[in-house]
């Protein structure tokens, strides 16, 4: 993508990854600007747990450095960018609805992720907000790593229906890799939300508002799904603070 930020983006580095200076609001304003363009958009939205992964998986570290819109989304990633006038967290489940609300009748939205029939369910949800907006399509994805062939029908897909966004619930890194992998070859914005599919469609608790912000959300993901989530937060939110200190050398 070439210059379609304007003025030009400012960025802070954590982990060696330049994070946007942007809120939510502003943040879904430059995606629906390229959507309604037809301009590819490669959004990452980067918590600990994603930048903690930037010196231990090469493919990671080239996802976000070849995106041109890495988000802050979690307080710590979004305190490191005070200075630079960083005003989020950007949370995925905020982000839908902002892009949904300001893009309105003039997008239509792909739904790709979370289990059978929470895509469908994220989509009514977000019906329930702007009735005239559009879904698509919505898709569950396989639970396998996705092929050569796999990604080629899956572009052709998205752009068989007509869409001019493209979301994508995975989780990470799974996601983020997919991001990287779809971006090239899509006209839109290609935005990973991972658990936002989730609390939209109703599946997950969402953590209560006066965790939002506070850099303890996590607290709460983890008493929800303790197994699955246990060591992307016990091991993950440590390893995000060596390898943040160790970028700041």
């Amino acid at each position: 993508m070439t210059d379609i930020l304007d003025p030009p983006l400012l960025t802070y580095p954590v982990c060696g990854v330049p994070i946007a200076a942007l809120d939510a609001s502003r943040a879904a304003a430059q995606i629906v600007e390229s959507a309604v363009a037809g301009e590819s958009l490669q959004v990452h939205l980067c918590n600990a747990y994603t930048l903690s992964l930037v010196d231990r998986d090469a493919r990671m570290r080239a996802a976000l450095l070849a995106g041109d819109l890495n988000l802050a989304d979690g307080a710590p990633v979004a305190w490191l960018g005070r200075a630079n006038g960083a005003a989020g967290p950007v949370r995925g489940s905020v982000l839908v609805g902002e892009v949904w609300r300001q893009g309105g009748t003039h997008l239509r939205h792909y739904l790709y992720g979370g289990k059978d029939g929470v895509a469908g369910a994220m989509a009514d949800a977000l019906r329930a907000i702007t009735p005239d907006a559009v879904v698509a399509a919505t898709e569950t994805p396989p639970f396998r790593t996705l092929t050569d062939a796999d990604l080629d029908a899956l572009v052709e897909r998205v752009r068989a229906s007509g869409a001019n966004i493209l979301w994508i619930g995975l989780g990470t890194p799974r996601q983020d890799y997919l991001v990287h992998e779809l971006s090239e070859s899509l006209s839109m914005p290609v935005v990973p939300v991972g658990a936002a599919f989730d609390f939209w469609s109703g599946a997950v608790r969402e953590a209560p508002k006066l965790l939002h912000g506070s850099g303890f959300e996590w607290v709460h993901r983890l008493a929800i799904e303790p197994r699955r989530l246990w060591r992307r937060y016990l091991l993950g939110n440590p390893r995000f603070v060596l390898t943040a200190l160790r970028h700041r050398r």
